[in-house]
């Protein structure tokens, strides 16, 4: 199954810096934190008592070779134009990428059309 680079913040950590410190350690970049750009929020909801705020960023420039910084927890990197992504990356990030491409910023994703 395909996904992002992605992660956790740490305690007192910025959504732009720990999307940078998730680069450096999944594969192997340096991104200036300041370089990234909003590109999506997704709203979603994994499980009926489990949602989570996903935040997506670009950035056009990096130092270092993108590699698999962490063979103990990924198969493999592969390069994917986000408008034909392969049938097997996971629907969330999948969602992620369709907003950024629609250039709508936000979506709420697997949540009913109306809640409470």
């Amino acid at each position: 199954m395909l996904h992002l680079p992605s992660g956790h913040l740490e305690e007192g950590e910025a959504l732009h810096h720990g999307a940078a410190r998730e680069a450096r350690e999944e594969v192997g970049v340096t991104v200036d934190p300041d370089t990234l750009a909003l590109a999506a929020v997704v709203h979603h909801r994994q499980r009926p008592d489990l949602a989570r705020i996903g935040v997506f960023f670009t950035t056009r420039t990096w130092q270092g070779e993108p590699r698999n910084a962490e063979p103990h927890k990924c198969g493999r990197l592969v390069w994917a134009d986000p408008r034909l992504l392969p049938r097997n990356t996971i629907d969330y990030p999948a969602q992620g990428i369709r907003t950024w491409l629609a250039g709508t910023g936000y979506t709420p994703h697997h949540w009913p059309a109306t809640t409470g």
